[in-house]
């Protein structure tokens, strides 16, 4: 045999765009205080399912709420939250790094069409029942104009 006709090499597959463009690095900042009045909600839930969709769709966490202490009625949430279910979106496929059964403090905020968010800065943090009363207090104290 000759040799094989050569393809010409075709044009490079375009990256497919995300939903919204993540870091380079996931990292939290601040602290349990510091976040909460910058949020538009925090809430203490576990993780029930997480799905990460195609990269040009955001993902989706569904949790199981332990408690929520700022924004309840904007997340359409009953009174007592505890124990209904919600949906949060992952506008990032990375991060924040979410783990199905483990429970989160989630500080996160409020779409244009009211989807509640964790973006890439979102304070989330594993949830230990001690800051169930830092949470409390700090839902008790009025949120002042960012600093």
């Amino acid at each position: 045999g000759g040799p094989r006709p050569r393809r010409p090499p075709g044009p490079k597959p375009e990256p497919v765009p995300t939903a919204a463009p993540c870091p380079q690095r996931c990292r939290r900042a601040g602290t349990l205080q510091s976040n909460f009045c910058s949020s538009d909600f925090v809430l203490t839930g576990t993780v029930k399912s997480v799905s990460r969709g195609p990269p040009q769709e955001p993902g989706w966490a569904v949790l199981s709420v332990l408690g929520v202490f700022k924004a309840q009625a904007a997340l359409g949430l009953p009174q007592p939250a505890k124990g209904s279910s919600m949906r949060l979106q992952l506008p990032c496929r990375l991060c924040p790094s979410l783990k199905k059964g483990s429970s989160y403090v989630l500080m996160g905020r409020l779409g244009a069409d009211g989807a509640a968010l964790l973006p890439p800065d979102a304070f989330v943090v594993p949830y230990r029942p001690q800051q169930q009363q830092v949470l409390g207090n700090l839902s008790k104290r009025p949120c002042r104009g960012s600093p």
